[in-house]
Formats: structure tokens, sequence, C-alpha cells
């Protein structure tokens, strides 16, 4: 019996001596997996106890692996597709019946409805922009199929979140279709509603969400970022589009973004060098905002907002028109037989017609002028002369009728007291 527990407490202290892969924390059972070469030890949050798991077999290619707990259990999915295994108390037991297609590289996996799915990826020179999920039927990875017309480009690598029914993805990189090697960055930010099937287009995006190590917070996500990386770190509100910049404190340089974090009530969590520690969330870290700003633009918003400027402006320049042409309607303008002003017609004799035509041509006319548009040869100089200051009387007195002043002014020539000179107030009749 005493060599029993012997054989087990020296098998602990070897467990935990050797150097640690990687430690990952699930937030669904609150514990703790540190892996090593050929296990892992499970430490639950609440209490001190250790359990280690051994490896039997280890998985091929261990340990390009992603933690992920599905069906009630630990699993490890590869890196590069395809292998997913179970991992239980000395047991390791692969339960896809898929291969290995090393075609999803840097792909995010998650669990929804107690289905596990990945989303993206990269390999042999090309990204995905569709669902994979396995099938627990066939325990194959299926295509996920969608509705609708519009699906986000391929890109890989992108910062992904599930909220509820909307899963986000956050452009990532594009491949360059001549080169086939990592292309532009992508800045559109797509969302997936499993409800509807359907994808949307939120729009863009000036935020790089990248370099930060990113947890979760009921709806909120808290983004931190290493000092040598980013300048500040980030409280995004994804429903709300809103992202909040806050000034970085010295614990942000602590948190890695490879190893795990998480929160308890207003306390952080996080683990540097395979070690826990924590810090208050609202004395230690977010604690100095420094703006707020939207964190993507919303490209639907800004069309419908576009579209009812442009119809408002149109709308605007419509009355503006109609109005102008109004006012030109109802004011005073020569028209052929006399003038109309107000919708209402007065006519004119010919000379007076000839005489405003005149002076609206030319803005100022002579005695001789007039008399040679209106002058009849059959009559005398002085008759024609009375023709013409009658006219003018007559003109004079209709336009103080319709706006209440003469529309022509008379002054003697400088250089010749003898002739008058008429001059046209041109802002009185069109």
């Amino acid at each position: 019996m005493r060599l029993l527990i012997f054989i087990l407490f020296s098998t602990q202290i070897f467990a935990q001596s050797q150097k640690a892969i990687k430690t990952w924390y699930d937030q669904i059972n609150q514990t703790t997996y540190t892996f090593y070469e050929g296990h892992v030890v499970k430490k639950p949050f609440f209490n001190n106890k250790i359990d280690t798991i051994f490896f039997n077999p280890i998985p091929s290619d261990y340990p390009d692996y992603s933690p992920i707990w599905y069906d009630d259990a630990l699993h490890l999915t590869s890196n590069q597709g395809g292998l997913v295994y179970l991992i239980e108390k000395d047991t390791t037991t692969r339960v896809d019946r898929s291969f290995q297609h090393r075609n999803q590289s840097k792909a995010s996996q998650f669990v929804y409805r107690d289905t596990l799915f990945r989303y993206g990826g990269y390999g042999f020179w090309r990204a995905n922009n569709f669902f994979t999920y396995l099938d627990k039927k066939t325990k194959e990875w299926e295509y996920y199929p969608i509705e609708g017309f519009q699906f986000p480009p391929e890109a890989y690598g992108a910062p992904c979140f599930l909220l509820g029914d909307t899963f986000y993805s956050f452009g990532g990189t594009e491949v360059n279709k001549f080169t086939g090697l990592a292309g532009q960055k992508n800045n559109d930010i797509w969302t997936f509603d499993f409800t509807t099937r359907k994808w949307t287009n939120l729009g863009k995006t000036a935020v790089n969400l990248s370099p930060y190590k990113t947890v979760q917070k009921d709806s909120l996500f808290y983004l931190f970022g290493h000092p040598m990386d980013t300048d500040h770190n980030l409280l995004v509100d994804l429903k709300n589009n809103q992202v909040r910049f806050y000034k970085q404190s010295l614990i942000s340089a602590n948190i890695n973004k490879n190893e795990p974090a998480f929160f308890r009530g207003d306390s952080l969590y996080y683990y540097k060098n395979n070690t826990l520690n924590s810090a208050i969330l609202s004395e230690n870290i977010f604690n100095n905002p420094q703006q707020a700003e939207r964190l993507f633009f919303d490209q639907r918003t800004l069309f419908t907002n576009l579209t009812y400027i442009a119809l408002f402006a149109f709308a605007i320049l419509v009355a503006t028109y109609l109005w102008i042409t109004y006012q030109r309607m109802r004011a005073p303008r020569l028209v052929r037989g006399g003038i109309r002003s107000n919708f209402d017609y007065y006519p004119l004799r010919e000379e007076e017609e000839l005489i405003l035509g005149l002076l609206q041509s030319k803005f100022t006319a002579t005695t001789d002028d007039i008399l040679h548009v209106i002058g009849r040869e059959e009559l005398s100089n002085s008759q024609n002369n009375k023709r013409k200051a009658d006219a003018i009387v007559e003109i004079n007195n209709l336009m103080k009728q319709l706006v209440g002043k003469s529309i022509i002014k008379t002054k003697k020539d400088p250089n010749d007291k003898r002739q008058l000179i008429y001059y046209y107030k041109r802002n009185l009749l069109n």
C-alpha cells in the first residue's frame, strides 16, 4: 500500500516538474488545464484538487492542437483541421472519422448549441470563408449551409466572437491571388445570424483587434494590449457599436496573449508563465478612460443617411426652384404685347412696348434713340416727341401701380443740354 502511494505521489511530482507547453482555462466548468508533453494537469478554480490525465495514446502531431470543452468533456482539435480527440482519465480517444486535411490553419473554433464549429482558416494557398461542423452521427466534418446572397471575403486569422446567436468576424488577412501568400488586411466586420443563417456586413472598422488579448465578460469584451504593440486597452461593446480606449497600466504588460485570462466578478485572473495572478478590473486596469468612438462605420446606415440627405437636398432644390419661379411669375415682367404681374396681364401700346424693349437691351437711351424706334414719318417732330413723353408717363404710372416706383428716369445729357438721357431701373421689370 505504501509502495502504491509512493508511486502515485512520485508520478504527480514528475508530471508537474516538466515544462508546461500551454495553459488553458475553461469558462464553462471553471477549470484550468495545463498541458505537458504526455499529459495534462486539471485544476478546478474553487479548490486545490489537482488531477493528472495522461495521454494514451498521444495524439498525432501533438501539441499542435487547441483545447475546447465540448459534449461535457475536454477535447483537442487539430490546428490543421480534421482530427478531434476526447481526453478522459488516462484515455485518449479519437472521435472523428475524417482526416487531417491541413486546410484550416488559424481557424476559429467554438461550440454553438452543443455542436462543434470551425470557421475560416488557411491552407493550400487560399483562405476560407465558411463554417464546418462535426456531425455527431457521421462523426465527420460537414459544410454548414447558409442562406442569402452575401458573405465575407476569404480571409484567415480574424478575431471572432460568438455572442448569443450571432457570430462576429473582424476582417482578417486575405490571400494574394497572384502569390498564394498573405495579402492585404481586411477591415470589414461581418455577423452571421445562426437563426436565419445569413451574413450581414456591418461596415468597416479602423480599430485593429489582432494584437490584443480578448477576455469576455457578459456581453462586453475587454482587450488587453502589450505596451510594445499597442497604445491602449480597449473595451468593446458589440451590441452598441462602441469601443472605449483606456490608458495602459503595468498589469497590461504582464498579460500574455497566448496564456489564459478570465473574470470572476470584478476580478481579472490571468496566467503568466503558467502562474495564476489577479487584479481588480476597475481599480488596476480599466480605470483611466481616454475616449470613446464607433467600433465600425455602418455602411448601410451611411448609405441610408446619404440617401435621405440627397433626397432632402433635392427637395430643397426643387422647392427653391419652384419658389423662385413663383416669385418670378408674380413679379412684373415684359411679355409680348404687355406686362404680366401677379398672374394678371396689363396691355401696352406699341410705342410703350418698343421703349421698354429698347431700354431693357441698352439700359440708357437718348431722345434720338427712342425717336428712332417709335417715330413715324407721317408725324411731325413735335408729335413724335409727345408720343414719346406720353408713353414714358404711362409706363411709369403702370409701374407705380404695380411696384410703387417709376422705372424710367430722365437726366440732361452733360454734353448736350438739349438732349435727355433716359435711364432704366432693371431690377423692377424682368
